[in-house]
């Protein structure tokens, strides 16, 4: 079993800094999600994230996770900038078997800039350095900008999880995407 200890709170890259989440940012994090309510409809999370205070109430949760190395969940900013964009995490930590998943989102401005192409290799590069042998990244059939993603950051498709997730009362398939230390 690799030691298991925290990611760093900030990681930086070249154009994009990833900053552990404080509570000071609820009210952005709600803001971007309400703005993209039509285009994160397809995400499990986006329809009971109705107010700041569940914005609030879910960054409690992902600061108690990380404090207990169950979960890194990180906002991504422009580097110089306290302009939030999304949100990037590693999940789904099995820790005896050195493997892990990433899941992330964006607001749709700035989709389409490599914006989290970049969050990927810098997240994957400390799940590797932390020691990591398996970093997945999943995501829904008919998302093709995070197929892209996975695919162009050099992870390998594996197979498609038949009617795994539960969404908005109807069961949908999940792509998975994994990449070994060793690729």
């Amino acid at each position: 079993m690799i030691q298991q200890r925290p990611f760093p709170g900030v990681l930086k890259g070249p154009r994009i800094r990833l900053e552990r989440h404080s509570l000071a940012m609820a009210d952005q994090m709600f803001a971007l999600i309400d703005k993209n309510r039509e285009h994160l409809k397809d995400m499990p999370w986006a329809s009971v994230t109705k107010t700041v205070d569940n914005s609030r109430m879910w960054i409690e949760s992902t600061l108690a996770e990380w404090d207990n190395l169950a979960l890194f969940d990180y906002g991504i900013y422009l580097l110089d900038s306290d302009r939030y964009m999304g949100s990037l995490g590693v999940h789904s930590i099995r820790w005896d078997n050195k493997n892990c998943e990433l899941g992330y989102w964006i607001g749709e401005e700035f989709q389409g800039q490599g914006y989290i192409s970049e969050a990927v290799k810098i997240i994957e590069a400390q799940c590797f350095k932390s020691g990591f042998h398996r970093v997945e990244i999943r995501c829904a059939p008919f998302n093709e900008r995070s197929a892209q993603v996975a695919i162009k950051s050099g992870y390998k498709f594996e197979g498609e999880l038949r009617e795994d997730l539960l969404v908005n009362g109807q069961y949908r398939n999940t792509k998975v995407f994994g990449k070994l230390s060793s690729d």
